[in-house]
């Protein structure tokens, strides 16, 4: 991946962890690491930016943030960097019998498989437990990381197998993220980002507000402004110019919300970003 190097922390197993059924044998973060030994498989989360998922005999298939990887050494499946972003993933590599006969019997289906997980807390709570133990291993973290893995392992499967709640509202929240934050669709009608996600517009607004506290046009809304106040800080534009860029119906509906949401007209909150507030609009400012 982009990131320069990755955080390696290597577990060797004892013949007790192997009888076990299920084991980790590295925990990394960072970087993609490459190549698997036999009998091994490995769990990939994004946790930042984007990649290309390549496998043999497969379509590429993009990864992004909340993305979940499950490879097996004889699967295959490399991750390839997106060259526009920086990509950071926690990766566990595992063995056993376990796994093993859970991939026979068809669990998770034909790997490489991606379960777009998102961000669920309790599951990455589960993540950052297996690092903890693998940063100071004791005389009996195999089991005990093979307990969490296991538990790790058997929430992510029932997200992919069933299509739970998880699985598809976090799926489809990272994807109306991106569709909001998009300054090509910043026109187009939140009717038609539904349709995008394959869902009714009502399903839509209820589940995004309920992950996210704001209605996905309240969501939209504080994207543009913030592209706003990012674009009258660092270019010259024109007010009206950024207003028709980032979809705004006017340039005075545009000055109406940004002066209601910031308290500044978008020329004075230039103004002050430049160090160029007037005498007048400083005693307006301290004014008790």
């Amino acid at each position: 991946m982009p990131e320069s190097h990755a955080t390696v922390w290597r577990i060797p197993s004892t013949h007790l962890d192997e009888a076990w059924g299920l084991y980790v044998s590295a925990v990394a973060s960072g970087e993609d690491q490459p190549g698997l030994p036999p009998g091994r498989w490995r769990l990939r989360w994004v946790v930042r930016g984007a990649a290309i998922l390549v496998a043999p005999g497969r379509r590429r298939q993009r990864v992004e943030a909340g993305d979940v990887v499950l490879s097996s050494a004889s699967s295959g499946g490399n991750l390839v960097p997106d060259p526009d972003q920086t990509c950071r993933i926690h990766q566990v590599d595992f063995g056993g019998a376990w796994m093993e006969r859970w991939e026979e019997a068809g669990f998770f289906g034909v790997l490489p498989r991606v379960i777009r997980a998102g961000f669920d807390e309790s599951l990455l709570g589960l993540l950052v437990k297996l690092m903890e133990l693998a940063k100071a291993p004791g005389p009996d973290s195999g089991r005990l990381m093979a307990g969490v893995l296991g538990n790790l392992l058997a929430r992510l499967e029932c997200a992919n197998r069933t299509g739970s709640e998880l699985g598809r509202k976090q799926g489809l929240i990272q994807d109306a993220y991106r569709l909001l934050g998009d300054p090509e669709r910043s026109r187009m009608g939140l009717e038609t980002f539904s349709g995008d996600l394959g869902v009714s517009y009502s399903w839509f607004r209820r589940s995004f507000r309920n992950h996210t506290g704001l209605t996905p046009q309240r969501y939209r809304l504080l994207q543009q402004l913030d592209r706003a106040c990012q674009l009258l800080s660092d270019t010259s534009l024109p007010v009206g110019t950024i207003a028709e860029r980032l979809g705004f119906s006017s340039q005075a509906y545009f000055a109406r919300r940004f002066r209601k949401e910031t308290g500044f007209s978008p020329t004075v909150w230039r103004r002050q970003q430049l160090g160029e507030e007037t005498q007048a609009e400083a005693v307006i400012r301290d004014a008790p």
